[in-house]
């Protein structure tokens, strides 16, 4: 389909074969399902192998680093193996691609890896945070408004459906000692120690717990230097996609 695609378009593509390498996803299961996919690619016209990719995402997920490192290490020689068995096949690899922001450090400094397809990192938020601690600054916080105040307790307009909860509560970015008692679907509860240092009318930021779910709930970010708002980035592919 792809080669006649590519052929209807008088084009070339060049592809990536993709090995699971232990998320139980996508992509052949071992490397000599891999070899007979190698060997249509090549016989196809319009079509070009690149190269393999395996994605550890499994090993993020793994809050322990230690046995994160074993973990990507093993996931990583599962792609590395796959590699030379194509290589030796008479189908060599340009790109090995793996590894993601939580282990951009571990897959990242494999020798026979070439690409790392971290992008979380650019953006951050406390999920990525914790695996990488100090690693990378957060750049993207969700802006809500104090819309309720009862005794030590304030209430913001940024609930579920403004910013992503997967995995970690969202903490307010500048009040560390805030403690979050939950998101509602437009409401975020956070209960001080004394008396709360936000009243009603007042902004603040929210680190998302994670920022790929952010990010999708908006159509813009407005790009921010010293306090002032200096452009503004659509964010086009977000949703399940939209009408031409």
């Amino acid at each position: 389909q792809l080669s006649r695609a590519a052929g209807n378009a008088g084009s070339e593509l060049e592809l990536l074969i993709e090995i699971d390498v232990g998320m139980g996803r996508c992509g052949v299961r071992d490397r000599e399902d891999a070899l007979p996919l190698a060997e249509r690619i090549a016989v196809l016209p319009h079509l070009r192998l690149r190269g393999m990719q395996g994605y550890e995402g499994h090993c993020m997920l793994e809050p322990d680093r230690d046995v994160r490192l074993v973990e990507a290490h093993r996931a990583n020689e599962k792609l590395v193996h796959a590699v030379d068995l194509l290589a030796e096949r008479g189908h060599p690899s340009e790109v090995v691609s793996g590894g993601g922001t939580g282990t951009w450090y571990i897959t990242g400094a494999h020798p026979r890896v070439t690409e790392v397809q971290a992008g979380s990192y650019v953006l951050m938020d406390c999920f990525h945070g914790n695996l990488v601690l100090g690693g990378f600054e957060v750049a993207m916080t969700v802006l809500g408004t104090v819309i309720s105040r009862q005794g030590n307790t304030v209430v913001l307009d940024c609930g579920r459906k403004s910013v992503g909860i997967d995995f970690i509560t969202p903490p307010l970015a500048a009040y560390p000692e805030a403690e979050i008692r939950y998101y509602a679907e437009e409401h975020c509860l956070a209960d001080f120690p004394g008396s709360p240092p936000l009243d009603l009318g007042d902004r603040a930021e929210v680190i998302a717990g994670y920022g790929p779910t952010t990010v999708n709930l908006y159509d813009v970010f407005h790009v921010i230097e010293n306090g002032v708002v200096t452009d503004i980035w659509p964010v086009t592919p977000r949703g399940p996609g939209r009408p031409v």
